[in-house]
């Protein structure tokens, strides 16, 4: 597991989610009533940025066994199954007049249930605010529980390999984990219900969030 500070990548954030597994099913009788869902435009923006010719990305998303450092990456189940950690570069890190800038952190799954007919997409992976960063791994602080513990890769077998996003966002400074779950109108453990097809799009407007900060990619 990464565990010190890279040059240029030395503001890390801390692990932010808790495992859990398959989140990706729904009757298959209920589909034909769905109608697909739009793209977010900062996930739109964030993809488009990452497959540009010689393109930086300016996330990384440590797992125990494997670093995503480039988008696209192709992970196993096993191998994207436990907590990340996630570090950005430290150039994007600029904290405000009190020092105490945090951090939200989304991650979706925006295949399901196959790439080619993504129709209950995306699925909300995790989503963890209140975070603040620090120059290594052990510095960086979660303050508080996540709102939507992180899900872990669970495409059906015959899918072919579906994307799974990370956007770092600055927090707005009125807001909190408690105040964002109000206005999301999720509950103490959000279920299957509440993350299938998440909208991401009014999820930003809700909670007042900016233009994503960082982010990357990696396929399972």
């Amino acid at each position: 597991m990464y565990t010190g500070a890279e040059e240029g990548y030395t503001n890390q954030l801390s692990p932010v989610f808790i495992c859990i597994q398959n989140a990706s099913h729904l009757p298959a009788t209920s589909l034909p009533t769905l109608k697909m869902p739009k793209e977010a435009e900062s996930v739109k923006h964030l993809l488009a940025t990452l497959s540009a010719p010689n393109a930086t990305p300016t996330l990384r998303v440590h797992f125990p066994e494997k670093t995503v450092t480039q988008p696209g990456v192709k992970l196993s189940k096993a191998e994207s199954a436990k907590p990340p950690t996630l570090s950005i570069s430290s150039s994007l890190v600029t904290p405000d007049a009190t020092g105490e800038k945090k951090y939200v952190v989304v991650a979706l799954d925006l295949d399901p249930p196959f790439p080619s007919f993504p129709v209950m997409g995306p699925i909300l992976h995790g989503l963890h605010a209140d975070l603040t960063p620090g120059t290594t791994v052990e510095e960086g602080e979660a303050n508080t529980e996540p709102i939507a513990v992180y899900v872990g890769p669970g495409p059906p077998p015959p899918s072919a390999p579906h994307r799974y996003v990370f956007l770092v966002f600055e927090q707005p400074p009125n807001m909190n984990t408690e105040s964002m779950r109000e206005r999301l109108g999720l509950g103490e453990k959000p279920g299957v219900r509440a993350r299938v097809r998440w909208d991401q799009e009014a999820a930003e407007k809700k909670l007042g969030l900016g233009r994503v900060v960082a982010g990357n990619y990696f396929i399972c």
